[in-house]
C-alpha cells in the first residue's frame, strides 16, 4: 500500500482497531480514515453505501463488531450473530462494490458459541481449550 492510500478502519475506536490505526500512523500511512458508531451506523446498509460513495476507500480493514463479552454473548446468542453478519454483509459488500483493492476482516472465535466445533480442534497454543 501506498503511504497516501486511502484506509478505511471500521472500528477504529475497539481495542483491534485503534492498535491497527496506531500502527499504521506509525509506519507513515498519511490518508487513514474511520467513523464512530454514532457518526455511522454499520448495520444501516444506507449509510454504509453512502460513506463509500463519498469517501471511496482504496483498502478497507473491518475491525468493527457488535461485542459484550462471554456472558452477553450467551445470553443473546441470536443477536450477536445477527447484528454482526449485518456489519459484515454491509462493509464487505461496499467494498466489493467499490473496488476496493484489499480487504482485511477480522474475526474471533468469541463471536461464536462456546461449545461449537471448529474444525481441525483447538489450536496447538490453547491444547486445554479456551474455557477450560
Amino acid at each position: 500500500m501506498e503511504k497516501s492510500a486511502k484506509i478505511y478502519i471500521a472500528g477504529h475506536h475497539g481495542l483491534v482497531g485503534s492498535a491497527i490505526w496506531r500502527n499504521l500512523q506509525e509506519k507513515g500511512y498519511t490518508n487513514l480514515t474511520g467513523r464512530s458508531h454514532k457518526e455511522l451506523d454499520l448495520l444501516d446498509g444506507v449509510a454504509v453505501k453512502d460513506f463509500f460513495d463519498q469517501e471511496r476507500p482504496e483498502y478497507v480493514i473491518l475491525a468493527a463488531a457488535h461485542v459484550g463479552g462471554i456472558m452477553a454473548n450467551s445470553t443473546y446468542r441470536a443477536d450477536f450473530i445477527y447484528k454482526n453478519l449485518q456489519i459484515q454483509q454491509n462493509v464487505i459488500g461496499e467494498s466489493f462494490r467499490h473496488g476496493v483493492k484489499k480487504l482485511l476482516f477480522l474475526g474471533s472465535t468469541c463471536i461464536y458459541p462456546r461449545d461449537a466445533q471448529h474444525e481441525g480442534g483447538c489450536s496447538p497454543h490453547l491444547p486445554a481449550g479456551i474455557y477450560e
